[in-house]
């Protein structure tokens, strides 16, 4: 049987047609996957995440891709450009880590009054219950170690809505910490700062 030439898929998907696109992933997951990880180091999951968001990216605009090379080489660029993104994001994480344990430092002294710790602690809770539903579960999955996917699974939302909801977490907790508790803001925003590091 003739098989099908790879731009024959793409029009084939353009019309939602399911097989088409589930025979260019059979077609290319194990050469991009091999890619991807030879520039990775031989890091598995982040290999099968960058070629599998490829795919999905490619489902999602699959009515307004204009691929003007091969599919091949547009696949493989694709996955060049992923593990770039992904070392930019490892390098993002790691500054934003270490300013956070720069601001944990700070903390270890703006606690040694347990009193005081403990009494921030209330005023976040109740800050927290005074929120829309929303941003209390994530909150709350959040302090129980959830990642950002985990969450997004869990509430149905997307990866980035998560994120825009732990952002606005955080910004109003800051905001009562630093009403309350001005002399000792730096120490208790690195412990918020800590808690809604992306992961």
């Amino acid at each position: 049987m003739r098989q099908i030439a790879d731009t024959d898929l793409l029009l084939m998907m353009q019309a939602n047609d399911h097989d088409a696109f589930n025979e260019l992933f059979n077609r290319y997951w194990e050469s991009l996957y091999r890619t991807a990880l030879a520039r990775l180091g031989d890091d598995e999951l982040p290999a099968q995440d960058i070629v599998q968001d490829i795919f999905i990216k490619i489902w999602q605009r699959r009515h307004s891709l204009n691929i003007e090379t091969s599919v091949s080489g547009y696949l493989h660029s694709a996955v060049r450009f992923g593990v770039i993104s992904h070392y930019r994001q490892l390098k993002a994480n790691e500054e934003y880590l270490q300013e956070a344990m720069q601001r944990m430092s700070i903390l270890e002294n703006a606690i040694a009054d347990h009193t005081d710790y403990y009494e921030m602690e209330r005023t976040l809770e109740y800050e927290v219950s005074h929120m829309p539903e929303t941003l209390q579960k994530i909150y709350q999955l959040r302090i129980d170690n959830y990642s950002i996917k985990d969450i997004a699974a869990e509430t149905g939302l997307a990866e980035q809505t998560v994120k825009n909801y732990i952002s606005e977490v955080s910004r109003r907790l800051r905001v009562v910490i630093k009403e309350k508790y001005p002399e000792k803001y730096a120490g208790y925003a690195g412990l918020i700062a800590i808690l809604f590091i992306y992961s």
